[in-house]
């Protein structure tokens, strides 16, 4: 079948042969663009949830060009054959990224439209902020971007749960109001409220951890007392504690070790909660009274044999005289308690599972004698 010609006098199959002689520079030039983006906000430690790349699908140009077909003289002036899309954590995060590719791409702003200010204010769901932009002219002058100098892409920026609309909404198939049912358009608009609401709850709960973690900062230098145990003020105490310091230290001249930057651990304080340690001052107490088991046990481990079996350096975080305190403690349980630790943990399926269990259970440490603590 023909493809119908647009009333300019440059047909559909024009623009498309267009197209299909510069997919390789477009696919480039996608690729490109979003390893930028990702670059640029790495460098100002913006995270980001996703940042996704297309080149539009050959079909889809198709049904545009003959929807639109007075419109188009050219390839170039179809602004969304590249598409950069960004999902952020956060809506207000959508402001912070936005700020970033204004000042690094040169902007349409003809052809850009931020959909959130255009929203009516009966209008339910969610929508996005759109660019229009190419390379600035510097950028464009540099060898690797050269190629692309004029060319233009679509970055779209919207949060997880206004990416989660669109898509649902893109899913069921109603592209404006007027398409859904009336019996149906009350259940959206009330999801979109929802939606919103906790959009700003989530931003909310945000700025009530940073807060919490600035207190903290303040309340630590007077004393753990008080403090409960979570994971940023777990964070916070290992990452300051001079003890938590000394014993990694020592455990570095027992044998060569890499020290890592700390991750998130929150088995490791469900762990401490088995124990019966919800709180800071009770940590603190235990790592104090346990440094020199934990050294110990640390040593006595070294002997277990290497799952891996090679002689590469172990890699530890600042939370591992925790982790160890934890052994420790389950030292002083009953055998059966010791062998449900381990099974809990899965360190049994551990080519070194049994020794494991064996050096717990006969670990002699100087509070042998202690009572024996809590044990979920």
């Amino acid at each position: 079948m023909d493809i119908p010609k647009a009333n300019t006098g440059v047909s559909a199959g024009d623009l498309l042969k267009s197209y299909d002689l510069d997919r390789e520079l477009y696919s480039a030039f996608c690729v490109t663009s979003a390893d930028l983006i990702k670059r640029l906000l790495e460098v100002r430690k913006i995270s980001v949830h996703s940042i996704s790349f297309r080149c539009k699908d050959r079909t889809s140009l198709e049904k545009k060009i003959l929807k639109k077909k007075n419109k188009y003289k050219s390839i170039g002036e179809i602004t969304d054959l590249v598409g950069v899309r960004v999902i952020t954590h956060y809506s207000d995060d959508v402001d912070v990224v936005a700020k970033v590719i204004e000042k690094e791409f040169d902007i349409d702003r003809g052809n850009s439209i931020d959909k959130r200010a255009s929203l009516d204010p009966d209008r339910f769901g969610y929508l996005s902020l759109h660019y229009v932009a190419s390379f600035v002219g510097e950028r464009s002058k540099l060898q690797e971007y050269a190629a692309y100098n004029g060319l233009k892409l679509e970055i779209q920026i919207r949060s997880i749960l206004q990416h989660t609309w669109a898509e649902i909404e893109h899913d069921i198939g109603y592209k404006s109001k007027h398409d859904i049912p009336n019996p149906v358009k009350r259940k959206f608009s009330r999801l979109a409220g929802l939606l919103e609401l906790a959009d700003q709850e989530f931003i909310s709960i945000r700025t009530e951890n940073a807060a919490y973690a600035k207190n903290l900062d303040e309340a630590l230098v007077s004393g753990y007392a008080g403090i409960g145990l979570d994971l940023i003020s777990f964070e916070k105490y290992i990452t300051t504690d001079p003890v938590c310091r000394r014993i990694m230290d020592g455990f570095k001249k027992i044998v060569e070790i890499e020290e890592t930057e700390y991750d998130a651990d929150s088995a490791l304080i469900n762990r401490l909660a088995d124990f019966g340690v919800v709180d800071i001052d009770n940590l603190h107490k235990l790592v104090c009274e346990h440094e020199a088991d934990i050294l110990k046990l640390f040593e006595e481990m070294q002997e277990l044999p290497d799952e891996d079996g090679d002689d590469e350096i172990s890699s530890y975080s600042i939370s591992t005289p925790v982790f160890y305190l934890c052994h420790v403690l389950a030292t002083k349980l009953t055998p059966r308690q010791i062998l449900k630790y381990i099974k809990d943990n899965d360190w049994f399926d551990d080519a070194s599972g049994k020794e494991f269990y064996a050096i717990l259970k006969s670990f002699n440490g100087t509070k042998k004698g202690d009572n024996v603590v809590a044990f979920n």
